[in-house]
């Protein structure tokens, strides 16, 4: 070859080089994937992907298969010939009682359904000393807390208040009845109490709820009396859940060794026969359709495009709506070191806007505790601070499982407290799917950029969970 055409061959090498880049980098969202991945994950032939159901299964295999088209590498456990695959199978263990679980003060006996509600318990046995917490005072290392709710605080401050002296240590929490726990009590003691058993040593969380009288013997009793949870057990459980992951190495001989997670939660609620009305499908197109497509959306775009330096995990966790149970096995089971995962942007109800903000914005819970929403709003992400503090979304997603590890993790969402919430009304002719689309466009950069960035987003002081 001469060397002027060598010359010339190369020139047009490098300018379709130039323009392959520059098309993977303005690759889009098209609005018909959109639609047609939630056409299928929230239609009526998916019943509603009820947690740990076979539709729940189904769904975990069409992601899977998605992230497989894509390109992804597979980053299950349940593949063909002992292989990695895309869907993790997990077995849920359940503990339970037979009869009714008790509450021991000193010599006294209180009993689930009478004096007292087990709201939540991860154990089937708990022991602590009991503590009449007075403002200010610290939370002794496995204490028994009992307090007072202040006067017109309602039922869900109480429970993050609650969850907040968990956090600080405690191992039982006690309560006395506010009007709402009184008015649904028959309810709650009907309710089977189970918990979810884990290998190793579980730092027991109990919730307990005590009427007025029970109250004023816990009044009387001595700080330091001792508090025993407990009851007969019962039969272990055993159901299964499913996640989809995929997975796209980073080229960076540094920083691919580090691990972004975009995730979101795939189940609903499925078929509930005892719900008002002629429809009993619970379809879950808002909650969590729009955030499992935003994830795969996501993963198409990165996949086509030029490799990142750090490594993506996409994932899709089984079982949120029943305890967050997929995501609690990733977070137990991770496939890198737990110091390599730098942030989790977790994706919850996205298919609408919010109008409690801009119509192209959206928000991040727990926008203050860290330094990652600021900084990818500095990025050109349309991301805000939550304008619904008071219902807690940080803590009620699949993030705060990571979060609770020390992980940087947030969800992304426009949820504006719609009454469609956990009902069968969540359709998809209820989704607003051009503003769907431009939402997740709205992210691909900003989410690119720290996919290339050596930044390491810091909890805020006194803000980490």
């Amino acid at each position: 070859m001469k060397r002027s055409t060598l010359n010339v061959s190369l020139a047009v090498a490098v300018i379709l080089s130039a323009e392959m880049y520059l098309f993977a980098q303005l690759a889009t969202v098209d609005e018909r994937n959109v639609r047609a991945q939630m056409t299928f994950l929230a239609g009526d032939a998916m019943q509603g992907r009820g947690s740990g159901t076979q539709f729940e299964w189904i769904t975990a295999e069409y992601v899977g298969s998605q992230f497989m088209s894509f390109g992804l590498e597979p980053a299950g456990h349940n593949g063909f010939d002992g292989k990695p695959g895309y869907v993790q199978s997990i077995n849920i263990s359940r503990g339970g009682f037979i009869g009714m679980p008790t509450l021991n003060v000193g010599d006294k006996q209180l009993t689930h359904g009478g004096e007292m509600l087990i709201l939540r318990t991860n154990v089937g046995a708990a022991t602590g000393k009991l503590q009449k917490l007075t403002s200010g005072s610290p939370v002794g290392a496995g204490s028994a807390v009992f307090f007072r709710p202040s006067s017109g605080q309602d039922q869900r401050a109480v429970m993050q208040e609650m969850q907040r002296i968990l956090a600080s240590g405690a191992s039982i929490v006690i309560v006395e009845e506010t009007p709402q726990w009184r008015a649904g009590w028959n309810n709650t003691a009907n309710r089977a109490i189970r918990y979810l058993i884990r290998e190793g040593n579980v730092k027991p969380a109990v919730l307990v709820v005590i009427n007025s009288e029970a109250a004023k013997s816990l009044d009387a009793a001595a700080d330091g009396t001792t508090i025993e949870f407990g009851g007969k057990p019962s039969a272990v459980e055993t159901t299964k859940t499913w996640n989809a992951i995929g997975k796209l190495a980073g080229i960076d001989p540094t920083l691919s060794s580090e691990v972004i997670v975009l995730s979101s939660h795939l189940d609903h609620v499925g078929i509930r026969p005892d719900a008002p009305g002629d429809d009993k499908i619970f379809n879950g197109a808002d909650d969590d359709a729009s955030g499992t497509v935003a994830v795969m959306e996501l993963a198409r775009i990165y996949a086509s495009g030029p490799r990142p330096k750090r490594t993506v995990y996409f994932v899709a966790y089984g079982s949120e709506e029943a305890g967050g149970h997929g995501s609690q096995y990733f977070v137990d089971n991770l496939p890198f070191p737990k110091e390599k995962l730098i942030a989790n942007l977790q994706f919850e109800m996205i298919g609408r806007p919010d109008g409690k903000v801009k119509p192209d914005e959206l928000w991040l819970t727990g926008y203050e505790r860290s330094d990652l929403g600021p900084e990818l709003a500095k990025r050109g992400a349309k991301l805000v601070q939550d304008p619904h503090p008071d219902q807690n979304f940080f803590q009620r997603s699949d993030n705060y499982t990571l979060a609770r590890q020390g992980i940087i993790a947030h969800t992304v969402s426009s949820f504006g407290l719609h009454t469609d919430y956990h009902r069968a009304s969540d359709e998809l002719k209820t989704i607003d799917f051009g503003y769907m689309t431009k939402a997740i466009n709205s992210l691909t950069e900003p989410v690119r950029w720290l996919l290339n960035s050596d930044f390491r987003p810091q909890w805020v002081e006194g803000k980490k969970p």
